[in-house]
């Protein structure tokens, strides 16, 4: 115990001055390991009253060499593409995962537990998962997860780990994108943003960036619907109905985007000459579509590698968990104009 609160590898690889995957090696009395590094170690376990948490025990009653991804989202082709990589990674180093993709509305730990007590996993990673106030209940499952593209830091579990993008700085960046172009009536399609999830950051990037450039966002301007192209074309549909005044959009994913610019389209309006678009994610579509999608690129390939090693990091000792920020980037396409705003305009366009 440190200060009341259980200590964690990470705390005894911090004071014995090794590395975590050292003190994991002197826990499994791994061979390769000096003996006064293992002395320095077992001291500090020692000296602390460490012991291995319940999810080890509960790991290694488990014979099967069978993890689980659950992917919340059936059309998000963002998450699918991780997805796809996760598993022909895990082939690439002999472990076996289990795909199984549900609707954005279902309960991704119910599936879970599912999955656990049928098939007797080993793990599992999360995709398009939203753990916020969930903590109790991912603890529960008593076996290592991971969450691909939402970062889990807050909730400090063992045997938990995540891999994520920065979505606040990402979204800021769109944003920044539109400003130094000359757009200030943006409209913004996204999630619930007064969650304190991925989305939700993405939402404070949002105003991040309007007020860093001392301007302020018309709350007017924001449009919640599911992350699905059919359903935000519907949501865009609306909100043109309502005749509101805006050069730019930014939408949380590129597949809402796509959707938006079909709207779009068939209003009459022209991207970018009308409206300029800037989507999230980088998935592979937006190269082909007319004009190309300028976009904040995660990226997939990294995230579904790091997902599969932080998997395998857990088997290993459940204790071993991190939190990895990987870069986004933005990705000009042909989405975007430079909008003059002394330009006097009523309407949807100038």
């Amino acid at each position: 115990m440190i200060g009341g609160v259980p200590i964690t590898i990470k705390d005894i690889a911090t004071l014995s001055g090794v590395a975590i995957s050292t003190v994991s090696r002197v826990l499994n009395n791994r061979p390769d390991v000096s003996d006064e590094t293992r002395r320095k170690v077992m001291d500090i376990v020692g000296m602390h009253n460490y012991t291995q948490n319940a999810n080890a025990k509960n790991l290694k009653q488990r014979n099967t060499n069978l993890a689980t991804i659950i992917v919340r989202g059936r059309q998000n082709s963002f998450l699918t593409d991780i997805a796809e990589k996760i598993n022909e990674y895990g082939n690439n180093r002999k472990q076996k995962f289990l795909l199984d993709f549900i609707d954005e509305q279902a309960d991704e730990f119910e599936t879970a537990r599912q999955h656990i007590a049928e098939r007797k996993v080993k793990g599992v990673i999360f995709l398009g998962s939203n753990p916020v106030n969930r903590r109790d209940e991912i603890a529960s499952l008593r076996l290592p997860c991971v969450f691909a593209t939402v970062d889990t830091s807050a909730l400090s579990l063992p045997s938990v780990s995540s891999v994520s993008v920065d979505n606040c700085q990402g979204a800021k960046g769109a944003i920044d994108y539109l400003i130094d172009n000359g757009h200030r009536r943006i409209a913004v399609f996204g999630g619930d943003r007064t969650v304190e999830d991925g989305l939700g950051k993405r939402y404070q990037g949002v105003l991040m960036s309007f007020g860093e450039h001392g301007l302020t966002f018309d709350e007017f301007l924001y449009v919640e619907c599911p992350f699905t192209m059919v359903r935000a074309y519907q949501a865009a549909s609306r909100f043109l109905d309502a005749n509101p005044k805006f050069t730019a959009v930014f939408a949380m994913s590129d597949t809402m985007a796509i959707g938006i610019m079909k709207a779009l389209h068939d209003r009459g309006l022209r991207v970018p000459e009308d409206i300029s678009v800037v989507g999230f994610d980088g998935i592979p579509l937006t190269r082909f579509t007319l004009p190309t999608l300028t976009t904040i690129a995660q990226p997939s390939d990294d995230i579904a590698r790091e997902s599969v090693s932080l998997m395998l990091r857990l088997f290993e000792d459940p204790n071993d968990s991190e939190d990895m920020v990987v870069a986004s980037m933005l990705v000009a396409g042909d989405s975007v104009r430079c909008f003059n705003v002394r330009r006097e305009f009523t309407g949807i366009v100038p």
